[in-house]
């Protein structure tokens, strides 16, 4: 996965969450940030996986 501008970020949020809205789903705004990190290169991917499984441990 390449690295992307902020704007190109905002863009891909809007669709992935229009998406997963359709089948009843949100991210909140932990899971937002932690996605856009990761789509604009300030983590890694692998960093993004241990963070999200993180996430999903203390939701």
């Amino acid at each position: 996965m390449g690295v992307r501008t902020e704007e190109q970020a905002e863009h891909l949020m809007r669709s992935a969450k229009a998406s997963i809205a359709v089948e009843g789903l949100h991210l909140n705004q932990k899971q937002e940030m932690l996605v856009k990190k990761c789509l604009t290169g300030a983590i890694t991917h692998k960093e993004f996986i241990k963070r999200a499984l993180e996430l999903s441990r203390h939701a």
